[in-house]
């Protein structure tokens, strides 16, 4: 009964070696031959060119990101300053309205002079 399950097992070690080496050629024509050292170490360099070009590309997007903050930034506070002397110059405009629309001690005696004369409104 040992006999025939180390047989088994041999059968089984056989089959898995088989299986794993139609694997491995399987993925070998795929994938194509397995690169030698200096085909590896080239795409390792072209990998370290790509990464390095990605890397300054996430970085020049980062400073004009920031350029285009900043110059927002200056153009909304452009607005608010510009706002804001308009509303300034509305305030100084009413306020000169109410100064002239407002009669000195002077005027008012003379208008009440005229009234009393008959010169004064509707008569």
């Amino acid at each position: 009964m040992n006999d025939s399950f180390e047989t088994v097992k041999e059968v089984a070690k056989d089959i898995k070696d088989a299986v794993g080496q139609a694997i491995e050629q399987g993925v070998q024509s795929v994938a194509g031959k397995t690169p030698t050292p200096p085909q590896t170490q080239q795409q390792q360099q072209q990998d370290q060119k790509e990464l390095i070009r990605v890397r300054k590309w996430f970085k020049d997007l980062e400073q004009q990101t920031a350029e285009v903050r900043q110059e927002n930034q200056q153009k909304e506070q452009q607005r608010l300053q510009a706002r804001q002397q308009e509303k300034q110059q509305t305030v100084q405009k009413v306020q000169i309205q109410q100064v002239k629309t407002v009669k000195t001690p002077e005027e008012i005696l003379r208008s009440q002079a005229e009234r009393k004369a008959g010169k004064g409104v509707g008569g």
